[in-house]
């Protein structure tokens, strides 16, 4: 889950489970920018891989891609 000091983190997770597909896709997108500060979201971004949505699939695996080599 993610940690309780870094409420932009915080608030971005909580996007990834917003109704509209563009809302969801472009949180991801942006933790997928945070790197390393982001990692604690990578379960939550691994829900959005079976979104109804390709694009946002689509971004969650780059954002996954993208934290699991910071995590490294």
């Amino acid at each position: 889950m993610v940690g309780q000091s870094d409420s932009l983190i915080a608030k971005l997770v909580w996007q990834l489970h917003d109704d509209d597909p563009v809302v969801r896709r472009n949180a991801a997108g942006a933790l997928r920018l945070h790197g390393e500060r982001a990692v604690c979201a990578i379960s939550e971004l691994s829900g959005l891989l079976v979104d109804e949505d390709a694009k946002v699939r689509a971004e969650a695996q780059k954002a996954l891609d993208q934290l699991r080599q910071a995590a490294a």
